[in-house]
């Protein structure tokens, strides 16, 4: 079971409107606002965000009716790449290709695109290089665009990391605008717009921290529970779930849970711990759809609620980071 604590939605996006001042505030809500729901999320926080920033044009195309200042991150196909221009979608251009694709796809639909240059600043994915920006600016003067921002993306999350990405990024940035004068320059994600205002430039792009992490002021908006189906007591030396991985090192209790990793608990947390009323236990295996926990000789019964996420519970580390427990638990 999901809940989604909209309140805590309200109060996060209010935190970094008032850390970020009058510079933009994006609100990136890509991937089904990161399995938050994509329409009630936009909803809820509209009236905060200054845009909003998806990974599709069908993930703007049904928030267009709350605003029309939505960008898509990342390079689309011909076909959606039109239907973002004639919807005035705001599009991604990463490469000269992708430049060649929008500027006919606007001609033919006899449309200025709006766009947003993306710099590949350090993290070697997309975007253009400082080394091709005198080639960008002569192609862009015989294109049908309206060039609207300039943006990297951050790879890491130190100061020194950040910073070097930054020269760059202001190296490309202040080439572009001369041609370009108002075009919105961000780079900064959620932790580079918490670690330091020099990251923040004309806007910045809040993610993750929307939903509650990256600070203690935040409040995670994401809770998942499952029930208990079954208590077992086990001896010494019984194996626990598939494969024998996990045998009990003395007599103890499991507890069965109906979830597991179809729906979106990866295998790889056996061994962290989850919240079963107040108390915290140990997971022993993680099958398709049931989770097996070791709860000693604590008092569970079947019907109890297990917590996998929020309410104290964050089972994330360095091999299964936040971003992929908010978007698997749906």
């Amino acid at each position: 079971m999901i809940a989604v604590d909209f309140d805590a939605l309200t109060k996060n996006a209010l935190f970094f409107r008032k850390l970020v001042g009058n510079k933009k505030l994006f609100a990136v809500l890509k991937n089904n606002a990161y399995g938050h729901g994509l329409v009630r999320v936009a909803s809820q926080i509209n009236h905060i965000a200054d845009l909003f920033a998806v990974g599709s044009v069908a993930e703007a195309e049904k928030i267009l009716f709350l605003r029309k200042d939505v960008l898509v991150l990342l390079p689309q196909s011909s076909r959606d790449t039109e239907q973002a221009i004639n919807d005035g979608i705001m599009l991604t251009v990463d490469s000269f290709e992708t430049l060649r694709r929008v500027d006919s796809a606007a001609k033919r639909l006899n449309k200025a695109a709006r766009i947003h240059l993306k710099i590949e600043s350090g993290m070697s994915r997309l975007g253009f290089t400082y080394s091709q920006t005198d080639r960008l600016v002569n192609a862009l003067r015989s294109c049908s665009v309206n060039v609207e921002g300039i943006f990297s993306h951050f790879y890491g999350d130190t100061a020194k990391a950040c910073d070097a990405q930054l020269d760059y990024f202001i190296k490309c940035r202040d080439i572009l605008l001369r041609s370009f004068p108002n075009a919105i320059c961000h780079i900064a994600n959620t932790g580079a717009t918490l670690l330091s205002s020099k990251y923040h430039l004309d806007g910045v792009r809040v993610g993750l921290g929307l939903f509650g992490y990256g600070n203690k002021a935040l409040v995670p908006v994401k809770k998942a529970y499952a029930d208990v189906i079954a208590v077992r007591t086990v001896d010494k030396g019984a194996a626990v779930g598939y494969g024998a991985k996990y045998i009990c090192a003395h007599p103890t209790n499991i507890a069965v849970l109906n979830v597991g990793y179809a729906n979106g608990l990866p295998r790889i947390l056996v061994g962290k711990k989850i919240k079963i009323g107040e108390n915290f236990f140990p997971i022993a295996a993680i099958c398709m759809a049931m989770t097996l926990v070791d709860t000693g000789n604590a008092h569970v019964h079947v019907g109890d609620t297990a917590t996998l996420l929020g309410d104290g519970v964050d089972l994330s580390d360095e091999k299964v980071i936040i971003y992929e427990l908010l978007c698997n638990l749906q």
